[in-house]
């Protein structure tokens, strides 16, 4: 979805839907599958511009990643729901913190003493897989 997104970026909103209904691999879906992808469509659209454009940038490095890594990611983002909420706000910040990181470096300031002593192996493992697919956000 995210690759057609990008494809059909400069095409009016009104005329998306209608591309994509008509698109023969969009066709080839069941019907539940059609309807969260069009639901997915008027979503994507109502994000401001910068959202959006991380959102689709996110989706196509997660396309890049071998199925194997893409697992890690998913298995990663559903254990991140089941920390403790207070865990979740540290990660939050953190993960924020290091989209400004460079991706080279990314590792190293996540084995950093910093980065030990305030998150366990599971957290930074967590991060660590996360931020494959978040795009470089240079600090403003």
């Amino acid at each position: 979805m995210q690759s057609w997104l990008n494809e059909h970026r400069n095409v009016p909103v009104a005329n998306q839907e209608q591309q994509l209904r008509s698109d023969p691999s969009f066709k080839r879906l069941p019907p539940g599958e059609q309807q969260r992808l069009v639901h997915q469509l008027h979503s994507v659209n109502q994000m401001p511009d910068e959202m959006r454009q991380r959102r689709i940038a996110r989706a196509e490095m997660m396309e890049r990643l071998s199925p194997q890594d893409r697992m890690r990611v998913n298995r990663s983002a559903r254990e991140w729901t089941t920390l403790p909420a207070d865990r979740q706000t540290v990660m939050k910040n953190a993960f924020r913190d290091l989209r400004s990181v460079p991706p080279d470096q990314r590792s190293i300031v996540l084995n950093s003493a910093r980065y030990q002593g305030q998150f366990s192996p599971q957290e930074r493992g967590i991060l660590s897989d996360m931020l494959k697919v978040e795009p470089y956000e240079a600090p403003k």
